[in-house]
């Protein structure tokens, strides 16, 4: 696996809608390996879309973006991007102030409740302060992939330096909004995600979209 990897390099995801079966193996691992209480804080979800001519998976948590919205606007300076491109929370000094919740385009920064989080550490300057997806960088140490992309039965997920993914995947798209608009949650703003997409080849998004979640529709995503 350390070919994926070098510590000076940007590292990414890549995602193939080909090959997801929308199981969830990958959400469900995430947390458990976390050990990120069931609840409404979740550092990866997976949602699918019902355009005019068909049904979209799309599986992802923090993007681990070039120019990290979250980061910019945190004025306790509790969230940094390290030299490989992964975007940190330190919740010791997170104040709550949920801004980073609004201002990144894909709303992953994730806010806990008592019920989720029942016992507060110790080191914590707010209840329940921001958590999201770390790369499971924990994982990479110890030279395993991240739980989600090891967990995908499917084999839709792969993990790597930025350059590695794109020698890999040439027909990967790095999500943007023209080809991936329901990604999109709070706005449009380009943070430069590093999450690659090989998209299923006809994707029209003009008639809009509903989402098809747990067998209900609905009109909007909710994170």
């Amino acid at each position: 696996m350390s070919y994926k990897i070098d510590e000076s390099k940007q590292l990414g995801f890549y995602f193939d809608q080909t090959r997801c079966g929308a199981c969830n193996a990958c959400t469900v691992a995430c947390k458990d390996w976390n050990q990120v209480n069931p609840g409404k804080a979740a550092w990866r979800k997976q949602f699918t879309y019902e355009l005019a001519d068909g049904f979209f998976p799309l599986a992802f948590g923090c993007n681990h973006c070039d120019e990290p919205a979250c980061a910019a606007v945190c004025s306790a300076g509790a969230i940094t991007k390290d030299a490989n491109g992964i975007v940190t929370v330190n919740r010791d000094k997170c104040q709550k102030l949920q801004m980073c919740v609004t201002a990144c385009p894909f709303a992953k920064p994730q806010i806990a409740d008592d019920k989720q989080e029942p016992n507060p550490h110790v080191s914590w300057r707010v209840s329940h302060p921001m958590q999201k997806c770390t790369f499971c960088t924990d994982r990479l140490a110890a030279g395993m992939e991240p739980a989600c992309v090891a967990s995908c039965v499917g084999r839709a997920l792969d993990f790597g330096t930025v350059e590695y993914i794109k020698q890999k995947y040439p027909d990967a798209k790095k999500l943007n909004y023209g080809d991936f608009p329901y990604a999109f949650v709070n706005n449009q703003n380009d943070t430069g995600p590093n999450l690659y997409i090989k998209p299923i080849a006809k994707q029209n998004t003009a008639g809009g979209l509903v989402i098809r979640k747990a067998g209900s529709y609905t009109g909007k995503r909710q994170d």
